[in-house]
């Protein structure tokens, strides 16, 4: 390796901390680690007491980790405590029901540099008035890993923290309120109040540059917000930090949530080609007329909609990605209660919307309807489906390809009928 490559890699040297406690997650989350685009040059695995036995793991990859156990609990600040003892310039502390995609240590590195900031998976913004969390970012929708449209600041970052070495002394400046709760809190509390630090959840659109791909491991019996006056304790501990100055993102002026309406219609549509107009014209001059019209795609300069219209949602996500990752997207940002798909080189007839809500609506055991198209079940530009269905399915398979329509198709028999008509909905442009 050159000289100017080792001196690179060393400034940018990352140490992760592991932890132990009741859950096992610790090789999936070593394997994840040892597949990163950036590899940690080192990474700690800290056990608390002896719940599980990861004995055979240690043995496994002892060469490539730093294992120690706690004969006591140190809480949850013990893993941040340790940091004292880190070499490298950037530390990587996980919970132990996080599995990072295999993007996310170089995505957070650059974002840890350009910001100046804490990076974390997921965040919360919390109310003024009572000191709870008002949004959920980057854990706030549907998908199965953290999703977050662009960089946002938030009071404090969850479940993962990325962070500059120097920056722990802010954190061991102040004794905790409780040791197994709101070290959170305490840490981008004090970083913003004796460093002007902020916390930052970073842009995260595909599972490959999240900083979570198993959500659901954070939903079993183990999770800390299921103990008595957890909520209690938090809200005390955001008293504190706010008594001697701290001030949280939206007491301060042009700081806005937008609140998401909810409608009966979510119309998505991955926008792939530039001549869109004509799908997307069709959707707006519907006759039914509460729903949203939600736009995925990669440079929305390139694309041409004449006027401006407030059911229209962009989302822009800045690169080329196949039509059923924008799919996926646009479905897990969707707030009606259906949802329709649309696609280029489909216009809609004008009742479409207002037939599909009315079938659905009647037909209480239907969960999708559609049409077939050209002899095949090419029935995306023309399906609506119940929303909370889709969800339970996880959408379409991405990785199929043009199999991912058949694909969803099946699944959704397993919840219910399907009804497929012909020219009823949709038709193609000429």
């Amino acid at each position: 390796m050159e000289k100017n490559k080792v001196e690179e890699y060393a400034l940018d040297a990352v140490t992760v901390i592991l932890t132990v406690w009741k859950r096992n997650h610790l090789e999936e989350q070593l394997l994840a680690l040892f597949q990163q685009t950036v590899v940690p040059s080192h990474i700690w695995i800290q056990q608390s007491l002896h719940h599980v036995d990861v004995s055979v793991i240690i043995d496994k990859y002892r060469d490539r980790v730093r294992y120690s156990c706690w004969e006591k609990n140190p809480g949850v600040f013990g893993r941040f405590e340790s940091v004292t003892r880190v070499e490298t310039p950037y530390v990587y502390i996980l919970d132990d029901d996080i599995i990072p995609g295999k993007m996310f240590i170089e995505h957070a590195l650059s974002t840890c540099k350009r910001l100046n900031a804490i990076v974390c998976p997921h965040g919360r913004l919390l109310s003024p008035d009572t000191c709870r969390t008002e949004m959920f970012v980057g854990d706030g929708y549907e998908f199965q890993h953290s999703f977050c449209l662009e960089d946002t600041e938030v009071d404090f970052g969850n479940n993962a923290w990325f962070f500059r070495k120097e920056w722990i002394s802010y954190f061991l400046s102040q004794t905790p309120l409780y040791r197994n709760n709101g070290e959170d809190i305490h840490f981008s509390a004090l970083c913003k109040l004796l460093g002007n630090i902020p916390t930052y959840v970073p842009r995260q659109i595909v599972p490959v540059e999240s900083g979570n791909v198993k959500r659901y491991y954070s939903a079993d019996e183990h999770a800390l917000h299921r103990k008595p006056l957890f909520n209690k304790e938090r809200v005390e501990v955001i008293e504190r930090f706010r008594n001697i100055g701290w001030h949280l993102r939206l007491e301060k002026k042009g700081i806005e949530l937008q609140q998401d309406r909810s409608c009966a219609i979510s119309v998505v549509m991955a926008v792939v080609e530039k001549d869109a107009g004509m799908a997307i014209q069709s959707i707006l001059q519907q006759t039914w007329e509460d729903f949203e019209l939600i736009l995925v795609c990669a440079d929305k300069s390139a694309i041409s909609v004449n006027g401006e219209d407030k059911r229209i949602r962009w989302i822009e996500i800045g690169e080329e990605l196949s039509k059923y990752v924008l799919l996926n997207i646009g479905c897990g940002m969707a707030k009606g209660k259906y949802i329709c798909m649309m696609e280029s080189g489909y216009v809609s007839f004008p009742d479409r919307l207002q037939l599909q809500c009315e079938l659905m609506e009647e037909e209480k055991t239907v969960v999708a309807a559609g049409e077939t198209l050209d002899d095949k079940n090419l029935f995306l530009p023309s399906v609506i489906v119940k929303r909370d269905v889709l969800h339970k399915v996880k959408y379409y398979n991405e990785l199929l390809g043009d199999l991912a329509e058949n694909d969803l198709l099946y699944r959704l028999l397993q919840e219910g009928s399907v009804l497929l008509f012909e020219n009823v909905f949709v038709s193609k442009s000429e």
